[in-house]
């Protein structure tokens, strides 16, 4: 598919100005912040904002100049060096720093008599808000650092809205950034920068220019736009995206598309994208074109990527345009992999709810109808916020991921979606191919109360990555007794009287709020024990297709919770994109013991047992050998025979017991002529 996007952004100069110094390069949906050295999220000050910003003024009910704060380097403004600047509440920062007038709150068009000379502008945006404040950071090492200003938790003309936008000037180049973060309403600004009361350069659709960004606090929805000094190039293309199907099951084809930004003055007309992979270079000629200055023109390659082998295919993705003035930001790289087999995809559901939280009934009925609609293939996690139930590593990385309560994540790679959506999020996420199959078990000590989760990534694919395994303990039917158990029911006929049933309660007849004794919580997330982001160094960078990844994680539960009614899932995590590949979970009630039987030349283990989807056989060879395994019913007939061959030492064996009946089996297992047996039940 090509498409033109027709970008709002474009490069205008405001009042008829002809001879300005700057000119504008937009960014829409850029989904990162310029450069990518400022990974942090947007945060209020005391409310989850990094230590890394320090703030420098606070909100106020009329607008005020901040005190005069230094660079940490030199910065270049329209052609001469600042090294101090102070910022104004109203979204205004100046290195004229003898200025008095503070502009006012509101959306007003370029120059104005009350900007100062030398002003960078985002104005339209309030800092009269209990939360506002403007805080400041540094990124990068020098000669490439960046200076942020960000307006943190700003208030808008909606009552009740926050924003986040920030200033951001780039040492070396002089480049200035002015970045759309975070909205919670739409909003309309005036973005630009003000050289003097009669020269000034915007970004098109100013003063009324439409905020972008959703309610995402981290850089995945953010857009930005560039000012950048000097006189801009008849001839640029940027290859600002490119993306592949990254996980192709041999033999197959892997599409190349992406995105070019036409950064020069001219209307692109034609230009080539290549690729080149195993030495052999692609062309496609995109002919006809017509991207204006500033705009982006979309592409799917012509020839897609012939994927045979379980290897990883590394790709270099390039633009060529007859007279580039650029060459630096004509290359992406990205890679494919062929996966050896079909893995089993499974979707993480992670829901955000809490017990204060009025309108979370509906997550609790959609968690449960997603959960009963694909048994087995949806998981469920409700991560709970601010009552008894919450876990403070696993709630304090949610909510990073959406915008309020109830909502969800997806896979990770879907997020702030509402519990209505999460059937159909599911069945998009579901047909995404994974490269990895994960596999749980667990043990429990009744004595010490320790659990002992062990979860396994077999893999596809040959990858090099930060990829990761994570454990998180997860349990039904959890009650209280005190009043912060009670749920708090907006549905109720007491309070909105609106129509709600499921997960146990028609919420319109019930109370608001539903009493503790009459309140049942389901997939509660107790804990999460790699980190919300998963175990580091838990997977090699280097992964070779058919082999396993294991990791061992352990914790120590209260009495309090309940571990025959608790799961393990386990989880493949993607570090650099944040997305979950695959998941998995155990069955109710985590083993208390795992029984290994010691033949001669091998001893074996089996967990968990009682098992549910699948149960894990652990074989220790004393050398490397040839093995067979079996699983038998009770009536001899044999469900499932494999050979194998074993390397000296463990070798873990999953056991899929999907399709069986509930009932008693047997796995036997037989190295050389050395036979034993052990007793698996399927509940």
């Amino acid at each position: 598919m090509k498409k033109i996007y027709a970008v709002a952004a474009l490069l205008f100069l405001c009042l008829g100005v002809v001879n300005a110094q700057y000119y504008v390069i937009p960014n829409p949906n850029a989904g990162t912040n310029p450069g990518g050295i400022n990974v942090e999220t947007e945060y209020p000050v005391g409310g989850g904002l990094s230590a890394a910003w320090n703030p420098i003024s606070g909100s106020a009910s009329t607008p005020k100049w901040s005190t005069t704060e230094t660079l940490p380097f030199t910065f270049n403004f329209n052609g001469a060096g600042y090294t101090q600047f102070k910022v104004s509440t109203s979204g205004v920062l100046t290195f004229t720093t003898s200025a008095t007038t503070v502009p006012a709150f509101g959306a007003v068009a370029l120059p104005n008599a009350n900007v100062p000379d030398n002003s960078v502008c985002i104005l339209g945006i309030r800092g009269n808000g209990a939360n506002d404040s403007i805080v400041t950071a540094t990124f990068g090492t020098a000669p490439n650092r960046q200076f942020w200003v960000m307006f943190s938790s700003y208030s808008t003309a909606t009552s009740g809205a926050y924003t986040y936008w920030s200033i951001a000037l780039e040492e070396t180049s002089n480049n200035i950034y002015i970045v759309d973060q975070r909205n919670s309403a739409a909003l309309n600004v005036s973005a630009g920068i003000q050289i003097n009361s009669t020269t000034a350069i915007s970004v098109a659709g100013s003063p009324a220019l439409a905020s972008i960004a959703g309610v995402d606090a981290t850089p995945a929805d953010n857009s930005y736009y560039t000012f950048i000094y000097g006189t801009q190039a008849a001839n640029q293309a940027k290859l600002a995206t490119v993306a592949a199907d990254p996980y192709i099951i041999i033999p197959g084809t892997s599409t190349i598309n992406g995105t070019i930004q036409n950064l020069g003055s001219a209307t692109i007309t034609t230009a080539d994208i290549k690729y080149e992979v195993g030495g052999t270079t692609y062309t496609t000629t995109l002919s006809g074109l017509s991207v204006a200055s500033g705009a982006s023109y979309s592409f799917t390659h012509g020839t897609p990527v012939n994927v045979t082998t379980p290897t990883l295919y590394p790709v270099k993705v390039w633009v060529e345009l007859a007279g580039d003035a650029d060459h630096s930001d004509d290359t992406l790289n990205t890679s494919v992999s062929g996966l050896a087999f079909q893995t089993t995809k499974r979707v993480l559901i992670e829901e955000a709810t809490g017990t204060w939280c009025g309108w979370c009934p509906r997550g609790a009925v959609y968690t449960e109808q997603v959960d009963a609609s694909y048994p087995g293939s949806a998981i469920v996690v409700a991560v709970h916020n601010a009552d008894p139930m919450a876990n403070a590593i696993y709630d304090g990385g949610m909510g990073a991921l959406i915008g309020g309560y109830p909502s969800g994540v997806v896979d990770r790679k879907t997020n702030d979606v509402d519990p209505t959506n999460f059937n159909a999020v599911y069945n998009q996420r579901i047909n995404d191919v994974s490269p990895a199959d994960v596999e749980v078990s667990a043990t429990f000590d009744a004595g010490t109360r320790l659990v002992t989760a062990t979860v396994s990534a077999t893999f596809a694919a040959d990858l090099i990555g930060d990829f990761r395994l994570n454990a998180v303990l997860v349990e039904d039917n959890v009650t209280g007794t005190t009043s912060t158990y009670a749920q708090t029911n907006y549905y109720s006929s007491t309070s909105n009287n609106l129509p709600l049933n499921g997960a146990g309660h028609n919420w319109q007849t019930s109370p608001n709020p539903v009493p503790a004794a009459q309140m049942e919580y389901d997939f509660v997330g107790r804990d999460i024990l790699g980190g919300f982001d998963g175990q580091p160094s838990s997977i090699p960078s280097t992964i070779s297709a058919n082999s396993t990844y294991s990791y061992t994680f352990t914790t120590t539960i209260p009495s309090t919770w309940d571990e025959t009614q608790m799961r393990i899932v386990g989880t493949v995590h993607d570090a650099a994109t944040g997305h979950i590949l695959n998941t998995n979970r155990g069955a109710y009630g985590i083993t208390t013991q795992v029984k290994e039987i010691t033949a001669e030349n091998f001893s074996m283990s089996l967990y968990p047992n009682p098992a549910n989807q699948n149960s894990q056989l652990a074989i220790n060879l004393k050398q490397s050998s040839a093995y067979t395994v079996e699983v038998i019913d009770v009536l001899g007939k044999t469900t499932y025979s494999q050979r194998y061959n074993g390397a000296q030492g463990k070798n873990i064996i999953a056991l899929p017991l999907n399709g069986l009946n509930n009932g008693v089996y047997f796995v036997r297992v037989n190295v050389n002529g050395s036979i034993v047996s052990t007793r698996l039940v399927k509940n």
